[in-house]
């Protein structure tokens, strides 16, 4: 097939080339980009994207044209729709330069981002493509992203800090100054919100964690800050278990509890803001308490690890049970209520505990059940006087909790997941 692939910049190109060729297609490279503001920086990325055809043996036809007039005439007067218009002056440009010569289909390298809007690329591509005769040859490249953007920077190629209209542009400049304008929702182009982690795990341990699935029971002091810390560590798929609503009492220890979210389910909650965080995160939110009857529904065996976070004595040893028995690793939180020193949390196995209430009836708990099997816990022998009166009769006692205590407990729980997955 002789293809014509559009390119936004070399960076974006690595892993589109590399695709294709797996494939035996060899693409013709074709810049047009008016976008890119200001001179400095269109000259910088089409200086790199002409070093990197050459060094990878490429063809490379550029329509050298620094376009700002004719990008500001394609967008306005509504600017707010720029995106789409972009697309479509780039994408229409190179329809047409492929139907002029002779190439069977175009693609372009923008499909590789997951800061793009891809739908709209892809329908800008379609349309020009009717247009002009020709095929576009549509392909999701952004599964290769992340592992195109480490290989650009093993190759030296310029990393751009924004997408490339003055738009763009302005938003970077205004990122962290006050001012009246709203806020810039997206990410610019060449940033990666796992940039820093990856500088510990590597790119490839990173797409394992992508990849790794994880299920949280409970969605309270513990296991809330246990869920954030997953998807702040790359965790690609995660389910969270909470069948409750936030109320006042929350809100000193659960980071879905604020007092704009009372009344609200946990877990859609969390499931809300956890996706603010990484939108390409996989979250499963269910509105209901585990037990051993409905233990079917949460797919156990399908995930990769099990956090148990949970307070009612029999269903956490349905869920440890239901957990071991399905050959998933399993993290278990012990009562993190009545203390206040994080500096005294463990991590050890459920039978080497002690000083722990809690971990004591669930020992006791599975015993009883013949359950003998290990498994790692996260628990803390400090154990704090209750204040204040204390219940009338036949009324549980509540006991008091502070973040300090219950987060770290949480991030202890998301570390162990982390440190699996990755061996480090």
């Amino acid at each position: 097939m002789k293809l014509l692939l559009h390119c936004c910049c070399a960076p974006c190109s690595v892993s589109c080339v590399k695709s294709f060729r797996a494939d035996g297609i060899e693409p013709h490279l074709f810049w047009y980009n008016p976008n890119i503001h200001p001179f400095t920086e269109y000259s910088q990325r089409l200086g790199c994207l002409i070093e990197f055809a050459a060094n990878e043996n490429l063809e490379l036809t550029t329509r050298d044209e620094y376009g700002l007039r004719v990008f500001l005439d394609a967008v306005n007067p509504d600017t707010s729709a720029r995106c789409r218009k972009c697309y479509y002056l780039r994408l229409e440009t190179t329809a047409s330069f492929a139907a002029q010569n002779g190439y069977g289909a175009f693609s372009t390298t923008l499909l590789v981002s997951p800061y793009q809007q891809h739908e709209a690329i892809k329908s800008a591509a379609q349309e020009a493509a009717k247009i002009h005769g020709v095929d576009f040859l549509y392909r999701d490249f952004r599964p290769l992203f992340r592992e195109g953007q480490a290989q650009a920077r093993e190759k030296g190629l310029y990393m751009q800090k924004y997408c490339g209209c003055i738009f763009s542009e302005e938003e970077r400049y205004l990122k962290n100054r006050p001012s009246s304008l709203p806020p810039s929702n997206s990410i610019n182009a060449g940033e990666n919100i796992f940039d820093r982690l990856s500088l510990i795990t590597g790119e490839e341990k990173l797409e394992k964690l992508k990849n790794t699935k994880v299920l949280v029971f409970g969605a309270g002091g513990v296991g809330s800050w246990c869920a954030e810390a997953l998807v702040r560590c790359g965790i690609g798929k995660i389910g969270i278990i909470d069948y409750d609503t936030v109320c006042a009492s929350n809100v000193n220890r659960q980071i879905e509890a604020t007092t704009a979210t009372i009344g609200f389910l946990k877990a859609q909650t969390l499931k809300k803001r956890l996706l603010e965080i990484n939108p390409e995160c996989e979250i499963t939110s269910y509105n209901k308490t585990f037990s051993r009857e409905n233990a079917d529904s949460f797919d156990i065996p399908g995930a990769d690890y099990v956090i148990d976070a949970i307070d009612s004595l029999n269903n956490k040893l349905d869920l440890i049970e239901t957990a071991c028995g399905a050959d998933v690793t399993l993290y278990s939180s012990m009562g993190m209520a009545l203390k206040i020193d994080p500096s005294r949390i463990k991590t050890d196995s459920i039978w080497n505990t002690n000083g722990c209430p809690l971990a004591r009836r669930v020992r006791q708990g599975l015993k009883k059940r013949g359950f003998s099997s290990d498994f790692t816990v996260v628990y803390s022998g400090e154990h704090l006087r209750r204040e204040g009166e204390p219940p009338p009769a036949g009324v549980k006692p509540v006991n008091g909790s502070v973040v300090t205590v219950t987060a770290s407990a949480g991030l202890l729980l998301a570390s162990l997941v982390l440190r699996d997955v990755t061996g480090l």
